[in-house]
């Protein structure tokens, strides 16, 4: 189970990103990248004037962008985000092979591990030469465990490395006290993307479960084991993760905070771990072994105490040695099991036709793994220090519309309002890049060990998050780096992050006019903003604890709107037989529909104080109407039908045609820039409305 920014921190750490960040791990088609000249917040040559605004303004905004660009064979989804990150991760090659290339002498210590890192990777040759070799030391542990009393010691130093088997542990804030960092223990151990690919029993998801299990096979005959053997193997894999998932939460469970937090201490749960002795844990792994601590998912942690009881031993070990595996068959393995992983979670399970080009891989690699190194550099040539003014110029008047709007709520009493306003000025601001950048230091990066790096990258990662335990909370850190295109807000610091990376045309420019501008970049800063009012958001306080500020009556009346936003996704069928989860989206679809209305109101300020001309036209369209097919403009994306199913069974953000019209149907502003019929399928009867 993946987290959006970091496989290390614990999937209960709430981090509302835009979209999923593996969404902009993609290829422009044809291998080609637009230039930087080509790239527009407004683009009247992407609008289809043969459809109707009012009656498909998605088709109406994009037809043009997806008839110029087909859906390359190698990706799962294709969109505007993907025409910038793809120019963001060109630049990055550039100062990678710099770095990779550059004498000894000339390279700083940053410049050293980022070169090194990409150069290993990039040597296919000697990983394949190499084999299976440089895993089998880790191998030979799982093999040489001889009673389950060895187990604590085995998984403390598998989860240093990045396997996550079983469960996870990291640190994270104290929901009570969101001043201090406590430990964290977590479901984890799933091979599938979440626990109900386990449970539905559907003929496709059956059909995924056999094929997930032929994958599993595969890998386990390349590492070396005898046909007959890994096809049972990887039954009983099968099985006993299925049984991990029963006891697991549901990814919309997971949304609600209150589901995540059981406080206990250290001595409370090792005294319920009557199987597996945390003791021997906790000294394997490096971690505290004392205070206050979370089980997110007691449920989950009985059952896998019980599971340590009733399962033998062989099988653990198989599903131990199946899940080192699957933590490192990309691009530190041999081809064959790169390939093969390739194979299963990017086609078969999300419909991509071939694999992307290894420098691409390698690329995000490194910025996955050592972000501010390579960050520090692309900040330095890319991201001057006017870009960061103009991004907080930006979100300081979403944040000044964003209290008028509270200002004005009919539903809300003034006790709740002054505590929404209270928390609203405390949001922190962070644009562009971090103001102390993280040491690298102590990682050691070699240009010839490609898999021992990425074992040294995990065990940093796990000791810097470990090291946070105890010690108060760093508001100043970032879980997305500087060259990223996205944007997240942290609940429990109560603050929005704007990367660098993102600020740049499609979605931003000082070349094009305020309408464009606000209706795309200025509903991003809308959505991070609103994340901190959602059905999560708000469930914290100005301080970032998991604590009720809202009186009963108008937490009632909150709820009652946001289940008209829940039956209004919900009856969304993406694809045929697969509806939208509103529950599950809740949190981002208000995200989507506050953040469009708060960039309006502050546009509209902006334009009420320059005397703009309403009726001008410019391209062809008024202020008003370039203000929202700005907004449309930025969601324009090809996506695959086996992505669509994926998304909509687990991802939290609806698809992208979603994200535009049905946000859209709910602000009538919309419909009356474009002068829409009461019968048009843009206007509805009863929009959903809350911020």
């Amino acid at each position: 189970m993946s987290h959006p920014t970091s496989t290390l921190l614990p999937s209960v750490v709430v981090l509302t990103a835009l979209f999923t960040l593996s969404a902009v791990a993609q290829t422009a088609p044809n291998g080609a990248s637009p230039s930087p000249a080509e790239l527009k917040v407004f683009d009247s040559a992407l609008i289809d004037t043969s459809i109707d605004p009012c009656e498909n303004f998605y088709r109406f905004s994009c037809n043009g962008w997806f008839k110029k660009n087909p859906l390359p064979p190698d990706q799962t989804s294709y969109g505007r985000f993907t025409e910038l990150a793809e120019l963001n991760r060109l630049q990055l090659k550039q100062i990678l092979e710099a770095a990779a290339s550059a004498s000894p002498e000339s390279r700083s210590a940053n410049e050293q591990k980022i070169g090194d890192e990409y150069a290993s990777c990039m040597d296919t040759d000697a990983i394949n030469k190499a084999g299976i070799a440089p895993l089998k030391p880790e191998l030979d542990r799982i093999a040489a465990v001889k009673s389950k009393e060895q187990l604590p010691e085995l998984l403390g130093h598998l989860h240093r490395i990045g396997v996550g088997a079983f469960f996870g542990m990291s640190s994270s804030q104290d929901f009570a006290d969101a001043s201090q960092v406590i430990s964290f223990y977590y479901a984890d151990g799933l091979g599938l993307p979440e626990r109900d690919y386990y449970t539905r029993t559907d003929a496709k998801s059956a059909e995924q479960r056999k094929q997930f299990v032929e994958h599993v096979t595969k890998i386990l005959v390349l590492a070396g084991e005898p046909d007959a053997q890994a096809a049972k193997d990887a039954d009983s894999i099968l099985a006993l993760e299925t049984r991990l998932a029963k006891a697991s939460l549901t990814v919309t469970e997971q949304r609600d905070p209150q589901n995540l937090n059981h406080p206990t201490d250290i001595a409370s749960f090792d005294k319920d771990m009557t199987h597996f002795s945390l003791a021997r844990y906790v000294a394997s792994a490096h971690v505290p072994s004392a205070g206050k601590m979370n089980d997110t998912e007691p449920k989950f942690f009985a059952e896998f105490n019980a599971m340590l009881a009733n399962t033998p031993l062989d099988q653990i070990k198989t599903y131990l040695r199946w899940h080192l595996l699957h933590a490192y068959a990309g691009t530190s393995m041999p081809e064959s099991f790169d390939h093969e992983n390739w194979n299963f979670y990017s086609h078969i399970l999300n419909g991509a036709e071939k694999e992307q080009e290894r420098w691409k891989r390698c690329t995000s690699r490194v910025d996955r793994e050592m972000g501010e190194a390579l960050g520090q550099v692309y900040v330095a040539k890319y991201f001057p220090p006017d870009a960061k003014d103009r991004a907080l110029k930006m979100t300081l008047a979403i944040e000044d519309a964003m209290s008028k709007d509270i200002d004005g709520l009919d539903w809300m009493g003034p006790e709740t309002k002054l505590r929404a306003k209270e928390k609203l000025r405390g949001v922190m601001n962070k644009i562009g890049y971090p103001d102390k950048w993280r040491d690298y230091s102590k990682l050691e990066i070699t240009h010839v060990d490609v898999l021992g790096n990425q074992e040294r990258v995990r065990e940093f990662d796990f000791d810097r998050e470990i090291g946070k335990i105890g010690k108060p909370v760093d508001k100043g850190e970032w879980y997305m780096s500087p060259p990223t295109v996205n944007a997240y807000y942290e609940p429990q610091q109560n603050n929005v992050n704007f990367p660098a990376g993102y600020f740049q045309p499609p979605f931003f420019s000082d070349k094009e006019d305020d309408a464009a501008n606000y209706g795309d970049m200025g509903s991003t800063v809308g959505h991070e903003l609103t994340h901190g009012f959602d059905d999560e958001g708000r469930q914290y306080d100005k301080d970032g604890n998991l604590k009720n500020w809202w009186t009963k009556d108008d937490e009632q009346k909150f709820n009652q709107r946001a289940d008209c936003m829940v039956k209004q996704y919900d009856a969304i069928e993406p694809v045929p037989g697969v509806h939208l989860n509103g529950k599950l989206t809740l949190g981002e679809n208000l995200a989507d529909l506050g953040g469009l209305w708060l960039a309006w109101i502050a546009w509209l300020d902006k334009a009420d104080a320059a005397h703009l001309e309403m009726n001008a036209k410019t391209d062809g369209y008024t202020p008003e109407q370039r203000f929202w097919i700005a907004y449309a403009q930025q969601w324009c994306t090809q996506t695959r039908p086996e992505q669509l199913r994926t998304q909509a069974q687990t991802n939290a953000h609806a698809p992208d045609e979603y994200r535009t019209n049905t946000v859209l149907q709910d602000l009538p502003e919309f419909a009356k820039s474009f002068s829409c019929k009461k019968d048009a399928a843009m206007v509805i009867p009863k929009p959903c409305r809350i911020w």
